[in-house]
């Protein structure tokens, strides 16, 4: 236990981000996800992916003190999955009780597969190993754990990718496409995430260097996106790269703000309407 301790302490407090590309980078080694609570002793912990070799170390430490409170053995080399390029974590539902990490992401070619293990927190088992052919990264999980989003990427540089479900209880890609994303349609890096306390909506910041900057707005419920475009073109989105998403506690108002900047935008998330406040400020 005393080896274990000093490893996930040393990972924890570096975080090696793994290879990724497109609108979400892929997948994080040794780094967590925050939580208030994770739905057993409603402890504040943060989770750690320690992949070796064959197999990866799962582990649930206690936020205050460090102590790891509980841990497991998957097959597979696995990391706790990005949703932006800010580092924000995902991949723990929103009761603390279903974990899904991602295999960690190499170039896309005709023989690439994306490997999912979703993972029982309490007793850290292995539930359900989804696989799928072809360069997919984790995007979000519905609140009562049955649907998994995911990116596809169709093209190298990950100009072209669309978003897609997987059926947790089949493992199995569903076949509607939710969105699609490309050169004639917004397309661009993720470069933060808000998600709603009931874990319904996950609202994501994209810059898109050929079009305007835009939330995707996704309804995990229903399996639905919608693209809210926000008024800043080209150079004009200089800035957004350290902005960041809040919403107020009954989910109806989006704040895009700009730290040392302030508010840049609003957005009326049951009308979708945008309110704005000033433009972004280019960070030299």
């Amino acid at each position: 236990m005393r080896t274990l301790m000093v490893t996930l302490t040393a990972l924890v407090a570096v975080g090696t981000a793994a290879a990724g590309g497109g609108p979400t980078p892929g997948a994080l080694a040794g780094s967590g996800v925050l939580v208030g609570w994770d739905g057993v002793s409603r402890a504040g912990l943060r989770y750690v992916a320690l992949p070796d070799a064959s197999r990866t170390t799962v582990a649930a430490v206690r936020r205050q003190g460090g102590r790891i409170v509980r841990y497991g053995s998957i097959p597979g080399e696995f990391g706790i999955p990005f949703v932006a390029l800010d580092s924000t974590p995902g991949g723990l539902s929103v009761d603390g009780r279903t974990l899904v990490l991602a295999s960690i992401p190499g170039a896309p070619n005709s023989t690439t597969y994306s490997r999912f293990a979703v993972v029982r927190v309490p007793g850290m088992k292995l539930q359900r190993l989804v696989t799928l052919r072809g360069l997919f990264s984790f995007d979000a999980l519905s609140p009562d754990t049955k649907t998994l989003f995911v990116i596809e990427y169709r093209t190298d540089d990950g100009s072209r990718y669309r978003v897609r479900s997987v059926d947790l209880t089949t493992g199995r890609l569903i076949p509607r496409v939710i969105a699609e994303k490309g050169a004639t349609t917004m397309s661009g890096l993720a470069l933060t995430r808000e998600t709603s306390r009931d874990g319904r909506w996950a609202y994501t910041l994209y810059r898109s260097p050929g079009a305007t900057a835009f939330v995707h707005a996704l309804d995990t419920v229903r399996r639905q996106a919608i693209c809210i475009e926000l008024p800043w073109r080209g150079e004009a989105q200089n800035g957004l790269e350290v902005a960041r998403l809040s919403l107020d506690p009954q989910g109806r108002t989006l704040t895009v703000r700009q730290p040392g900047v302030g508010t840049l935008a609003t957005v009326d998330t049951r009308a979708y309407r945008v309110t704005v406040s000033r433009r972004p400020v280019a960070v030299s």
